[in-house]
């Protein structure tokens, strides 16, 4: 799977570089932001954080008996080339994001993404997205591959790449279709959870008036681990996951805006294997957002948000909720 992965990096990566080669001017931007962040549960952000359907909602997480609190500091920086090419308009843009854990170290990692977006016309755009999270720390657990359950970090680097059609099919009516793939290798330790997904869905914006803009999205997503071809070790992760995305952004005035969200994740795993803790066993996941961005000057914004995770599983002790509350800023260039 790796080099399937570097196959795919590399194609990628060539087709980012095609509309450089067709217009060589263009215009330039950045954005420079931060936000600070606290958390009841430390082994819970990441994958809270990554749930919306723009991120990665089946990010994989350790739930440990112990639920540290702590504050997460994540600066972030993106830069964007904007330019014209025979097809119409292109950004290219390449963004760095960091989280850093004020008392858990371990936690610390970093966000990377590359994408372009190709307009075709006025109402039609195409996405190609490609994001890599390197070595997350998902916290201790026990091992399976020696047969003696030794404790053991696991940790998990992910590729990710999205594929997206934007389309505005009427005056107030934005239709999106939804593609992604993806790989997660682990640690040796927990090489059987190696696992490939796909996920298919669509996404419908409607503003009925300029000042709001409701959104529905639905996402299906299938993970297909090595474990389920090694029945020995008995950890087999392969899952099924739907996930609905419901959210509202309002806008009384032209500065400020308010953002509500809400997520259902229903996570099934289809392992068949005798002695497998996942063996029969789904997750039924729960969150909102409650979102204020306020923008300063044309260049300059802040933002307030609250956003609490909870989920339940028939495995009791893999249930876990979570709440964040973050304050950020960010300014254009």
């Amino acid at each position: 799977m790796g080099a399937r992965a570097c196959q795919l990096l590399i194609g990628l990566t060539a087709l980012l570089a095609v509309p450089a080669l067709v217009q060589a001017e263009g215009a330039w931007s950045s954005v420079v932001g931060a936000k600070v962040s606290y958390t009841t549960d430390v082994f819970q952000f990441s994958a809270a954080r990554r749930l919306a359907l723009a991120e990665d909602p089946s990010q994989p997480t350790v739930v440990p008996l112990d639920k540290p609190e702590d504050v997460i500091w994540e600066p972030s920086v993106e830069v964007t080339r904007a330019f014209s090419t025979w097809l119409g308009r292109n950004e290219v843009s390449v963004k760095g994001h960091g989280f850093l854990y004020t008392d858990k170290a371990i936690f610390n990692h970093g966000d990377y993404r590359i994408q372009t977006r190709q307009w075709l016309g006025s109402d039609t755009s195409i996405l190609f997205r490609y994001r890599y999270l390197p070595n997350l720390f998902l916290g201790p657990n026990f091992e399976r591959r020696t047969g003696q359950r030794l404790m053991r970090e696991e940790r998990v680097t992910t590729h990710r790449w999205r594929f997206e059609v934007d389309r505005e099919v009427a005056d107030s009516w934005r239709l999106s279709a939804i593609g992604r793939y993806g790989i997660r290798l682990y640690n040796e330790p927990f090489a059987e959870r190696d696992t490939q997904f796909f996920a298919i869905g669509p996404q419908v914006a409607y503003t009925p008036v300029p000042w709001v803009t409701a959104t529905v999205g639905y996402l299906y997503e299938r993970g297909l681990a090595d474990g389920r071809e090694e029945p020995q070790v008995q950890d087999d992760v392969s899952y099924y996951l739907h996930v609905l995305s419901v959210g509202a952004e309002f806008r009384p005035i032209e500065r400020l805006a308010l953002n509500l969200a809400y997520l259902h994740l229903r996570k099934t795993f289809t392992s068949s294997i005798a002695g497998d803790i996942h063996l029969g066993r789904f997750d039924t996941t729960h969150q909102g957002l409650v979102e204020f961005r306020y923008q300063i000057t044309p260049a300059t914004g802040v933002s307030v948000s609250y956003q609490r995770t909870q989920r339940s599983s028939n495995v009791v002790t893999r249930s876990f909720h979570d709440n964040i509350v973050s304050l950020g800023g960010e300014h254009r260039f």
